[in-house]
C-alpha cells in the first residue's frame, strides 16, 4: 500500500481548492501512485459533490484506495451527485459498542460501568474525558452542534420551534411518538413534526425501528425512534446525567442501551418491534437469514413468568425460533416461554459474540 493522503473538506482552504479544480485531486493521487497505490481519506465528502466523478475514475482505474466519511445523509441524497453505486461499501459509524469500550469485560460488581453507560452513552470523545467534564460536553454538543448541523442544512426556517421539538423528541426516544400531540406542544403542523423526524433520521441523529408484520387489523404499524446515543439523548431532553435519573428512568434507559447495541452489531439483520391492538408487545424482533428471534428487554434482575407475556403472544401468532428476555440476571434462566439472559450476552444471542 502506498502513501496516505488526507482531504479534510471541512477546512475552508481545502474545500475551496477542490471546488475550484476537482481534477487536482486526480492529479495529486496519480502523482503519488508512482510509489504504490495511495490511500485517500476524504472527510465530509458531501460538501463537494463535484469530486464524485473524479473518484469514480480513480476507483475504476484502480489508482487509489478510497475511504470517505460524511455526516449528512440528507445532503448526499438530495444532491444530483454520483454517489458511486456498486463501487463502495457503506458503513455507519456508531458510538462505541460494549466490546469496543470494555463494558462487557469490565469487573463491575457494583454496576458502576453500566450506570455510566446509561447516563453518558458511548461517544469516544465523551468516554475519554474526565467524569466531571462529560455532562458539560454533552450539553454543549446538544445545544451547539446539533442545532448548528440543522442550521447548516438550511432546512428549518425557524430554529426555536425545532429546538423545542428536539427536546420533546429526545424525551420520546424509544417510543412511537404522537405527532399530533407534539405539534400542539411545539406550535407547528403535524406535517412539520413528521418532517423534523425525517431531518433527524437523515442527519443520523435517530434510528427508526419499523413495526413487524404485514398490514393486518390486529397489528399496530407505527415506527419507533431511538436517539443514536444515550448521553446525547439525556442532554438533548434536558433530564441531565445525575445518578438520580437511574431511579426514575432505569427501565427506559436500559431498553435503549440494548436497542442501540443491537443496531450497532446487527449489520446483516432486519430489526423491528411487534405490538398488537391489545397492547401486547415484543421490544425487538431480529430476522437473520432464515431465523427469527424475539427479544423482550427489562432492567429486572429477578425475572418472572409474567415478564414473558409479550413473547408468549408473539409466539402464538408468528413463527419464532427462539425467545429471550434480556435483563440483569447473572446467568441464563429457563422459563416456559423463553430464556432470561444477562444483557452482556446480547452479542452471543444475536450471533455476534
Amino acid at each position: 500500500m502506498g502513501r496516505w493522503m488526507e482531504y479534510p473538506l471541512q477546512l475552508p482552504s481545502v474545500r475551496a481548492k477542490i471546488e475550484a479544480d476537482p481534477e487536482s485531486l486526480r492529479r495529486e493521487i496519480e502523482a503519488a501512485a508512482s510509489r504504490g497505490r495511495p490511500v485517500a481519506f476524504i472527510d465530509e465528502i458531501q460538501k463537494v459533490p463535484a469530486i464524485m466523478d473524479v473518484l469514480q475514475y480513480l476507483l475504476d482505474e484502480k489508482k487509489a484506495v478510497l475511504i470517505a466519511t460524511g455526516s449528512s445523509a440528507r445532503k448526499m441524497r438530495q444532491t444530483q451527485a454520483n454517489w458511486l453505486p456498486g463501487r463502495v461499501i457503506i458503513e455507519r459509524l456508531h458510538p462505541l459498542t460494549w466490546k469496543e469500550s470494555g463494558l462487557i469485560a469490565a469487573d463491575d460488581p457494583n454496576g458502576t460501568a453500566l450506570k455510566e453507560r446509561l447516563l453518558f452513552g458511548g461517544l469516544p470523545g465523551i468516554l475519554s474525558e474526565k467524569a466531571e467534564l462529560r455532562a458539560e460536553s454533552l450539553r454543549s454538543y446538544s445545544d451547539l452542534y446539533l442545532e448548528e448541523e440543522i442550521r447548516r442544512e438550511a432546512v428549518v426556517r425557524s430554529l426555536p420551534p425545532f429546538a423545542k421539538f428536539l427536546r420533546l423528541a429526545a424525551l420520546e426516544s424509544g417510543t412511537s411518538p404522537n405527532f399530533s400531540k407534539m405539534a400542539g406542544e411545539v406550535g407547528v403542523s403535524h406535517t412539520s413534526i413528521r418532517d423534523y423526524f425525517q431531518i433527524l433520521e437523515d442527519s443520523l441523529i435517530i434510528h427508526r425501528l419499523e413495526a413487524f408484520g404485514k398490514s393486518r387489523s390486529n397489528i399496530v404499524h407505527k415506527s419507533k425512534y431511538y436517539f443514536f446515543d444515550l448521553g446525547v439523548r439525556n442532554a438533548a431532553s434536558g433530564v441531565g446525567h445525575d445518578p438520580g435519573l437511574l431511579v426514575l428512568q432505569m427501565g427506559l434507559l436500559f431498553e435503549q442501551m440494548i436497542m442501540l447495541e443491537a443496531v450497532a452489531v446487527s449489520k446483516d439483520c432486519r430489526l423491528s418491534y411487534w405490538r398488537n391492538k391489545k397492547g401486547e408487545e415484543v421490544d425487538l424482533v431480529v430476522e437473520k437469514s432464515a431465523k427469527r428471534l424475539a427479544l423482550e428487554i427489562k432492567a429486572t434482575s429477578r425475572p418472572r413468568e409474567a415478564d414473558f407475556a409479550g413473547l408468549f403472544s408473539f409466539k402464538k401468532d408468528e413463527k419464532c425460533d427462539a425467545a429471550y428476555l434480556v435483563c440483569q440476571v447473572e446467568k441464563p434462566q429457563k422459563f416456559p416461554h423463553g430464556t432470561a439472559v444477562p444483557w452482556r450476552m446480547l452479542g452471543e444471542v444475536l450471533g455476534y459474540s
